[in-house]
């Protein structure tokens, strides 16, 4: 079995780290020149729970470099970024070739409808944390799971015996009728704590150290909450308040700044149209207001110009 991760990021290294270790066929795409060069000549160099590992010689690739059909491809990319990866790698997909995508944010089982069928596409969520620490360093702590769900359950033998598979590496992986909801559940967690973070500049222990924060917090979430149930998803949220309120505390997660906030900071575009901007945009097709959420992605969007961000 053929493996690809297109996208050879913090999670993506990690994973393919995982399942070449276990002695997988894996093989790395990414459009990090430097990143690449550097695993390709020097092997990818893996820290785990600032442990050395060793460099580790995974065959990588630039989009326009590959050639070949796989049979499983891992997407691990910046939401935006997700249609352009598969447009570079779409010559390689089979006609069976299954796609697992675990991105933050909403909307990508359309984005994927659009490559394979939906019985081979693979949605899920992860906690799985990892860092980069510069190009070709694998930088992680700790362990994490994956939910995943196939979006037709056409044949599912197959799916089922890959989570085997995978687990046998240590992905732990969990298929759960329940993916969706944990999705969303997810994006409300960050709809909240990476638009708010970014926009008032503070980090997670920061924000839950005001006062009212619990009614920003709701001001988004009711938003979330409505339009999430209008498409079928059954959100708590309460259990993603608590989720929020669990991760003040400096021994969870309060040091931590959120991704989009670091992607504002470094001057790169974030993801804000895959959280609140999906919000807006489900709202308007099912005729629920989402002011909060609208006004939030504008402000985002104009840090972004302001900054010049790319």
């Amino acid at each position: 079995m053929k493996i690809l991760f297109a996208g050879a990021g913090a999670l993506g290294s990690r994973f393919g780290y995982m399942l070449f270790k276990n002695k997988e066929d894996v093989t790395f795409v990414d459009t990090w020149e430097a990143h690449v060069e550097n695993i390709r000549n020097k092997g990818l160099k893996v820290i785990i729970d600032d442990v050395d590992l060793g460099n580790f010689y995974i065959p990588i690739y630039k989009p326009e470099q590959i050639s070949g059909k796989y049979d499983v491809i891992f997407v691990a990319t910046k939401s935006m970024q997700l249609r352009p990866m598969l447009e570079s790698v779409k010559h390689l997909l089979h006609e069976d070739t299954k796609i697992i995508c675990i991105l933050n944010g909403l909307g990508h089982v359309e984005t994927l409808k659009d490559y394979v069928k939906e019985e081979n596409i693979l949605i899920g969520v992860t906690v799985w944390t990892s860092g980069l620490g510069g190009p070709g360093i694998l930088e992680a702590h700790g362990i994490g799971k994956i939910e995943l769900k196939q979006v037709n359950e056409v044949n599912l033998e197959r799916t089922l015996a890959l989570v085997e598979r995978f687990n046998g590496a240590g992905l732990n992986i969990k298929y759960s009728a329940d993916t969706y909801q944990s999705i969303w559940h997810k994006a409300g967690l960050n709809c909240v704590l990476n638009s708010y973070c970014t926009l008032i500049d503070c980090n997670i222990n920061q924000y839950g150290s005001y006062v009212k924060n619990l009614e920003l917090t709701r001001a988004v979430l009711n938003e979330v909450t409505a339009v999430g149930r209008a498409e079928g998803i059954d959100v708590k949220q309460e259990v993603i308040e608590k989720n929020i309120e669990s991760l003040f505390s400096l021994e969870t997660g309060g040091a931590h700044y959120p991704s989009l906030y670091q992607d504002m900071k470094n001057g790169r575009l974030t993801e804000i149209d895959y959280l609140n901007g999906e919000v807006s945009r489900l709202g308007k097709i099912h005729n629920i207001p989402t002011p909060v959420c609208d006004v939030i992605t504008l402000m985002i969007h104009s840090k972004e110009f302001i900054n010049n961000n790319k």
